[in-house]
């Protein structure tokens, strides 16, 4: 293939992504509005059931947010949203599992997360040794971590009690974003 065959791919993968791109927009957009309706609904709920209402949704914004956020802070959610102990592969599984989006590091996400987490306060996180020799991590805050789990809690329970139904999965816990590159900036 000669260089326009190639100039002319690139051009119409940027405009794909452009058209992704204004999809995402409209579903977010969507999205922020279902929240803003479901949020006004719950105050027509007793408190019981409101309660379980706005946990589910916060547990779907956490969950976002850890997609969306830079990794010292998806490594601080999940931390203080888990109960036990979290050996550094356990973190950057559950990480992987909530879909975050590793592919902007240059090392290995295993390595970004050790790294991420030796340089955590040590007021925010406590280590130690396991059994095993494995260092664990814990989360110290104690109100944020009783509020997640919470939260998380009520969400299981609404599961056990056939209350709300699950969560579908989400698309972007499998597309990984791309960096926007304008092909028409001049160096």
């Amino acid at each position: 293939m000669d260089a326009m065959n190639y100039i002319t791919m690139a051009k119409n993968a940027f405009e794909k992504m452009d058209q992704l791109q204004k999809q995402r927009e409209s579903i977010d957009a969507d999205i922020m509005k279902l929240e803003q309706f479901i949020s006004a609904i719950a105050n027509f709920l007793p408190d019981d059931q409101r309660e379980v209402v706005m946990g589910r949704l916060q547990s779907m914004q956490d969950l976002q947010r850890v997609r969306d956020s830079g990794l010292t802070e998806a490594v601080r959610t999940v931390l203080a949203a888990a109960e036990d102990w979290m050996t550094t592969t356990q973190v950057r599984d559950k990480l992987i599992a909530l879909g975050f989006d590793f592919s902007f590091y240059t090392t290995n996400p295993l390595a970004s997360v050790s790294t991420t987490l030796r340089r955590l306060k040590p007021e925010e996180v406590e280590s130690k040794s396991n059994a095993d020799g494995v260092t664990v991590f814990h989360w110290k805050d104690e109100t944020k971590l009783a509020a997640r789990v919470a939260a998380l809690r009520q969400v299981v329970e609404s599961k056990k009690s056939g209350g709300l139904p699950p969560p579908p999965p989400l698309a972007s816990a499998y597309i990984r974003p791309t960096p926007t590159l304008d092909v028409n900036k001049k160096k």
